[in-house]
């Protein structure tokens, strides 16, 4: 039997931060697949121009244990090679922010701020009444699209898509649960 730590508590921080959409950091909607990697990952697997000009010395891509040798060349539907992007912003100034983290591999952290998000609206309705503050609850039909949208042409009108989990000993596993 597998020895592991379930997690059990949901992060949640009473302090919520607004973002202006005017001073904020100028993110796109989810629909945007991760849009800043998609042409990075497309040259990778294709003609490498970001290699061949020295821009990144091959090694670096080449020996990574996480480059896929197999997907060289290899034709993905609508370009896309990102589906969902984990970007963890921290402010540092009152219109300045910073990402601390950029993860394409294993993004996570969605099912906390929907979940955030209806606490926060039952605890202080007010905040929401007060500012335009932009809806998350389609997250997950968005992302479902998103998805369905590289099914491959013979695929039915609405593709099953499945999300795959290492389990319940897995950090992420709430995410996974909470996603099905």
């Amino acid at each position: 039997m597998r020895q592991g730590r379930v997690r059990t508590a949901d992060p949640f921080d009473i302090i919520p931060r607004l973002i202006s959409r005017t001073n904020g950091p100028g993110w796109k909607p989810a629909s945007s697949n991760g849009s800043k990697h998609q042409p990075l990952l497309a040259d990778i697997y294709g003609p490498q121009e970001i290699i061949k000009s020295g821009i990144v010395p091959a090694d670096i891509i080449l020996t990574n244990p996480h480059f896929r040798h197999e997907m060289i060349g290899a034709r993905v539907p609508h370009n896309i090679y990102v589906h969902i992007a984990g970007i963890d912003l921290v402010r540092t100034g009152e219109n300045d922010f910073f990402v601390l983290e950029d993860n394409v591999r294993t993004p996570s952290g969605v099912s906390y701020m929907l979940e955030n998000r209806e606490v926060m609206m039952r605890l202080v309705p007010d905040l929401f009444a007060g500012h335009q503050v932009a809806p998350v609850e389609n997250y997950p039909d968005l992302l479902l699209a998103s998805l369905r949208s590289v099914a491959p042409s013979t695929a039915s009108l609405e593709p099953v898509i499945a999300l795959l989990t290492p389990g319940q000993y897995n950090s992420a596993y709430y995410e996974h649960s909470f996603l099905r």
